[in-house]
């Protein structure tokens, strides 16, 4: 009997296949190293394709030498679920065989995914949305002047930013973007229409309006949330804070040491967490979302008015956020100390609205 091991094509592959021999294309390729205390190591990771779709794959051993397009065949590798997303892991038992000079047509096929199911886990989708607050801006790559415009992207069930290398993004528009990549910067998740992304205008399927969230549900740093919660804890260095005029850099005093002539400006900033029954949330707000609901203008709050200080400030915070019942939108952002919610505005909850929030978290607020 052979020993021999069918080779199967990308879409044959399924969770909990082992011994996988495939030949396919290298569509994406990224290497990471890895230090800890037994030393450093490093893994390769990206997209494998052939003529019947692509999948994702980590390997730990892979030739160095291989690039962007090159064809290999790939044995005793096994396949698993990450995510909900299928991959293919090649580790020290498994070989890796390049194929120089051979080509593939890759069959590109992408998941159609809302925007609060995206993840860097499957970092080339197709997705719809609303295109908003276009820029663009002239930057140079390869010593070639190129356009890039960038903005933020939304559907029913969130907001992120877009960005596209010299294919122009339409104000208002509602695009179906397919091959879009998805990656993540300072925490918040974004998308870049890269050249080989096909743009469609559509009329859209959905309606863009409040997203309204429970706290157990964030699980992705989206931007464009709503959520409704309770107040239970104010930071204790939260309050008034000083910043200088021409840098915005924040100060310990009253001049800033490198433009000591330019005049001080007050901010504001306040971290606090948020319950809503079905989890917490931290939560952090400036000046633009929190200085009405403390009692002063924006002519008010300056360092020319002597009733304003650090105590008054806090006093405030304390009186108008702690314990009360809000509702807040903001971008949810990710980092090492956790998930959290930097929010553009807040609101009061109604009463009505507020004890049915009461009776969800079985509390007694009165």
């Amino acid at each position: 009997m052979s020993d021999q091991v069918k080779r199967l094509k990308i879409s044959e592959l399924t969770p909990g296949t082992q011994n996988v021999n495939i030949l396919a294309s290298i569509v994406s390729l990224q290497r990471k190293e890895l230090k800890n205390e037994r030393g450093e190591s490093v893994y390769y990771y990206g997209i494998l394709g052939d003529d019947t779709g692509t999948i994702s794959f980590t390997a730990w051993i892979f030739p160095q030498t291989v690039r962007i397009g090159d064809v290999v065949e790939i044995k005793k590798a096994s396949v698993r679920e990450y995510k909900g997303i299928n991959r293919v892991y090649i580790d020290a038992g498994s070989e890796v065989i390049m194929h120089p000079g051979e080509t593939m047509d890759v069959r590109r096929s992408y998941s159609q995914l809302k925007i609060k199911d995206l993840s860097t886990a499957q970092p080339y989708v197709t997705v719809e949305g609303r295109v908003s607050n276009v820029r663009e801006k002239e930057l140079e790559r390869d010593g070639k002047k190129t356009m890039m415009y960038y903005g933020d992207f939304d559907d029913d069930t969130g907001k992120i930013r877009i960005s596209s290398f010299e294919k122009p993004l339409k104000e208002g528009s509602f695009i179906r973007m397919e091959g879009a990549k998805v990656s993540e910067y300072n925490g918040r998740l974004r998308i870049t229409v890269g050249s080989r992304t096909d743009i469609t205008e559509i009329k859209p399927s959905f309606q863009v309006g409040e997203r309204l969230y429970d706290i157990h549900d964030i699980n992705t740093p989206l931007g464009g949330v709503t959520v409704n919660g309770f107040i239970v804890s104010l930071g204790p260095k939260s309050g008034l804070v000083m910043r200088c005029s021409v840098c915005n850099n924040r100060l310990d005093d009253l001049h800033c040491p490198d433009h000591p002539e330019a005049p001080v400006v007050y901010d504001l900033f306040a971290y606090f967490t948020l319950d809503d029954g079905t989890g917490s949330i931290q939560c952090t707000g400036g000046k633009t979302a929190l200085l009405s609901h403390l009692g002063f203008t924006q002519e008010e709050y300056a360092p020319e008015n002597n009733k304003i200080s650090r105590r008054l400030v806090l006093s405030r915070l304390q009186e108008k956020l702690l314990g009360m019942a809000v509702v807040i939108e903001g971008d949810v952002t990710r980092n090492q100390s956790g998930t959290s919610v930097r929010i553009s505005s807040l609101n009061y909850m109604d009463t009505d609205f507020m004890k049915k929030l009461e009776a969800r978290m079985g509390a007694d607020f009165q």
